[in-house]
């Protein structure tokens, strides 16, 4: 798919929890808009994968992990029912036809299993809930959504645990920011697709220790890059400067601007970078308490 203007799949991986709800609810709402088919997901821990088999005998060992297994399931399968139940209301509406709204449950490693199904499903958006700024950053879900948006191709959006999704009326604002990389051109095409069905505002940001006239022209260039191939001028370009916290530079912008959503870059990093320069991702990602809309490069 050339840009999100068509999202056809979103895959939800989902653990229950309240802030699974939010980014479900967040789903609902773009696959009402893009008319999409919505998969929930979920994977759970099945301790018949750890029994050592003391006797010797595989073919029993198997079949006490498969009944293990089949039983845990129909836990599972309950909990995924009493989940969308209470998703019930924002399906209904979201007017999405029943056929197009599915689930799917697994034993194994979250971070594996999504891996898995995101391979088999190839979803045009996955989006999934984790914790908020005030947890810990080696907290469970957020460790395993961090894994996600590295491991994974597919644009990711990462909605935070205090985020209050209202709908349409806190989804109105998205600002998307570049380090004037060469792949700002195929990112943008894919933002400007889901800009357009969204029927978002798009801000397109730099933020730099010290900008100089350089910064001022890329950003020029990147302007007229939206117009000549996008045919608009609806886009506000800005260069922010932070001597000190570049977090700290964004959050007044986001407050100013009212921003509903950052969208945001994440490429392979050589080892200098690694070692020497901070993943902006990963530092979003634990510090923002505003939806993050990944593309890969």
């Amino acid at each position: 798919m050339d840009n999100l203007s068509q999202i056809n799949t979103i895959l939800v991986p989902v653990d229950y929890s309240e802030y699974s709800t939010l980014a479900s609810r967040y789903a609902l709402k773009i696959a009402q808009k893009a008319n999409a088919e919505i998969n929930f997901f979920h994977s759970f821990y099945s301790p018949a994968y750890d029994l050592i088999d003391l006797t010797g005998n595989k073919n029993t060992q198997a079949k006490l992990r498969e009944d293990v297994t089949k039983k845990l399931m129909i836990g599972e399968t309950e909990n995924m029912d009493n989940f969308l139940a209470s998703l019930s209301k924002y399906i209904k509406a979201s007017h999405i036809p029943s056929e197009k709204i599915n689930y799917e449950i697994r034993p194994g490693l979250a971070k594996e299993e999504i891996q898995q199904i995101a391979s088999e499903l190839q979803p045009d958006l996955v989006v999934m809930g984790t914790r908020g700024k005030d947890k810990k950053e080696n907290s469970i879900l957020g460790s395993i959504t961090e894994i996600v948006i590295r491991k994974l191709k597919h644009p990711i959006l990462a909605v935070p645990e205090n985020y209050e999704f209202i709908g349409t009326e806190n989804l109105k604002k998205i600002v998307y920011i570049t380090d004037f990389d060469e792949s700002d051109f195929l990112v943008i095409r894919k933002l400007m697709g889901f800009t357009d069905l969204m029927g978002l505002t798009i801000y397109c940001l730099h933020i730099g220790n010290k900008p100089d006239k350089w910064d001022k022209i890329r950003m020029d260039g990147l302007k007229e890059y939206f117009m000549k191939s996008f045919n608009t001028s609806k886009v506000d370009c800005d260069i922010l400067t932070a001597e000190k916290n570049i977090l700290d530079a964004l959050n007044d912008y986001v407050k100013e601007k009212e921003i509903n959503l950052i969208s945001i870059t994440s490429r392979k990093r050589n080892v200098y970078e690694k070692i020497f320069k901070p993943n902006l991702t990963k530092r979003l990602f634990y510090h923002s308490n505003i939806p993050l809309l990944v593309f890969h490069s």
